[in-house]
């Protein structure tokens, strides 16, 4: 996208593409077409990227399940208020509970970004709440 933004020709940006071993230009376009007109979990649902390095979860994989529990927990309650910064606070307050370390700053452990990301790994989406829990069986 970025090559054929500047003015590159559709064929001098697949013999590059060709020539550094990355993916046919077909290839680009059909994954571009993705993200720009579809959804962006169609796009991120192939993972071809593969593990860049460790994230946060692989050194504490017990908070990533706590964090989980949370999460199934908050959004399953009657009156669902669950908010991305509760879960931030959840696991800033965790994770010096589990290094026994003293908070000094103000600095979180993982960004509110982060944590939104973290959501969409959870498998967790938001949908409103259409019933009225309180009203059912009582009008």
């Amino acid at each position: 996208m970025s090559l054929r933004h500047l003015g590159h020709r559709w064929r001098d940006v697949d013999s590059f593409l060709t020539s550094i071993g990355g993916s046919t230009i077909k290839t680009c376009h059909k994954w571009t077409n993705i993200l720009v007109n579809k959804d962006f979990d169609e796009f991120t649902i192939d993972e071809r990227g593969g593990k860049r390095g460790d994230s946060f979860w692989d050194f504490y994989p017990d908070l990533e399940l706590k964090s989980k529990q949370f999460v199934y927990q908050e959004c399953s309650k009657t009156e669902a208020t669950f908010t991305i910064e509760m879960l931030v606070r959840f696991i800033d307050q965790r994770f010096y509970e589990l290094n026994n370390l003293k908070k000094v700053d103000q600095q979180l452990v993982r960004s509110v970004e982060s944590c939104r990301l973290d959501l969409r790994r959870f498998s967790v989406k938001f949908t409103a709440n259409s019933s009225r829990p309180y009203f059912l069986g009582h009008e």
